[in-house]
């Protein structure tokens, strides 16, 4: 039997509703919503790729690619995996070896350090992808007038990924 609620009641959107208890209806909220835009952020991402015809580009290929290109200084893969807050090393690994092999990243010797940077090749689709990005998704976001509150929402994110990794750490030593 279906509730009967008010026609202006605001009614929360939860994708698990046992994890809604009555002190986290609002983060579960958030965690559906974060996953919803997590979803669509990676969609977006292979459309952008394959519109820039790099058909077999990952999400992390392409944040491994964009982040190293990134004021056009190389990077070790320690240093891109920090960066992308990923604790698993090895599929940043996986996707350099890949970005060397498609001829899109080089890599140079610095000591017992390797270094990576972009290929022309590499800067070439790079640039190819902030075209279609901003034809595509930032005219789309001009309409919608949210610039500087993504702002704010980026630095509260980013606050709350240090409490989800503490709240990690809590949980793995349970």
């Amino acid at each position: 039997m279906v509730k009967e609620t008010n026609k202006n009641e605001y009614v929360p959107i939860l994708s698990s509703s046992h994890l809604g208890g009555e002190n986290a209806q609002e983060l579960s909220e958030f965690e559906y919503g974060l996953v919803m835009v997590n979803n669509a952020f990676q969609r977006w991402m292979q459309s952008c790729s394959t519109a820039c015809e790099q058909h077999n580009l990952s999400t992390l290929d392409n944040l491994v690619i964009h982040n190293i290109y990134h004021r056009d200084r190389a990077k070790r893969i320690t240093d891109v995996a920090f960066t992308l807050n990923l604790d698993e090393s090895h599929n940043v690994s996986y996707s350099v070896r890949k970005l060397v092999k498609a001829d899109m990243l080089q890599h140079e010797k610095r000591g017992k350090e390797t270094y990576y940077s972009v290929t022309p090749a590499g800067k070439e689709y790079c640039m190819e992808y902030a075209k279609v990005r901003e034809k595509c998704l930032i005219q789309a976001l001009d309409h919608l007038s949210v610039d500087s509150s993504l702002s704010e929402v980026a630095k509260l994110m980013r606050t709350l990924s240090g409490v989800y990794a503490q709240a990690s750490r809590a949980a793995s030593s349970l």
